[in-house]
């Protein structure tokens, strides 16, 4: 029987709900929270099941534990919304779910407003032999997403076990640019930098045993949007497969981002 796995993912940025949700959510007559969004969600894609007494269905990607975020609305940047699953059963040979789980992050968001996207975190086993982990495509780009003709400045901050990723900013960085060719220019971030600490408060997510602060990066990307941050987490969990089996903090943060007008940003 596998380990249990945990993975978490978060998404941080500005929300705001449409005028209905809003009046019962101040008013505490809300019928549907972040949680039984996202469990509804999954099951509709059949990544995950509340069916009791028969087993897991076929194809079930994990068991849910919790869901919420921070809907305050005050145009500040918060947790909007996470994700804890278990992925004990998820097959070695298969990626961390990771895409599945902010889309039914986004979905749920969508149902109850707009947002735009600040940043990203995950805490997730990296899984170096995952089928298909050497072959990661930059992702197109979205009506949704916002880019200048210089592209956009993001950073990453990396948290491991035990020191495990101390003096591997090099190596990191070269598997990373190596996953995604001209997609990512990376420049290691000095320990004493701002880009060094993801700038918000991780509210939804475990604490990663015995958990040590790695390198941080600057990046730039062609744009920015919530599939574009999945996927630089997504490309920086492969890289970090070489260094040890245990979960691994990957954090995402892009642009500082306004209170959300007219399009949703970060379709997913």
């Amino acid at each position: 029987m596998p380990s249990a796995e945990p993975m978490v993912v978060g998404v941080h940025g500005t929300l705001d709900l449409r005028p209905e949700i809003r009046r019962a959510w101040e008013t505490g007559e809300l019928d549907e929270d972040l949680y039984s969004l996202t469990v509804q969600r999954a099951e509709a894609y059949g990544l995950t099941s509340t069916v009791l007494g028969a087993g897991r269905p076929r194809g079930v990607r994990w068991a849910h534990n919790e869901a919420g975020g921070d809907w305050t609305q005050d145009g500040t940047v918060r947790e909007i919304g996470y994700l804890q699953v278990d992925i004990a059963d998820t097959a070695p040979d298969q990626p961390a779910p990771l895409r599945p789980a902010f889309t039914v992050l986004a979905d749920a968001l969508h149902h109850v407003g707009s947002f735009a996207v600040a940043g990203v975190h995950v805490l997730a086993p990296p899984r170096p032999d995952a089928a298909g982990s050497g072959d990661l495509t930059w992702p197109d780009d979205e009506s949704g997403g916002t880019s200048t003709e210089t592209g956009a400045e993001v950073t990453v901050t990396l948290a491991g076990r035990y020191g495990g990723l101390a003096g591997r900013a090099e190596r990191i960085s070269q598997a990373v640019t190596e996953l995604s060719p001209g997609s990512l220019h990376l420049t290691p971030a000095p320990p004493e930098s701002p880009d060094h600490a993801f700038p918000y408060p991780l509210t939804g997510t475990i604490h990663l045993p015995q958990a040590t602060a790695g390198p941080g990066f600057r990046c730039r990307t062609p744009t920015w949007s919530l599939d574009v941050a999945v996927h630089i987490a997504e490309t920086f969990l492969t890289a970090l497969g070489p260094y040890g089996t245990g979960p691994a903090l990957v954090s995402v943060a892009g642009p500082t981002v306004a209170r959300p007008r007219g399009p949703i940003i970060g379709n997913c």
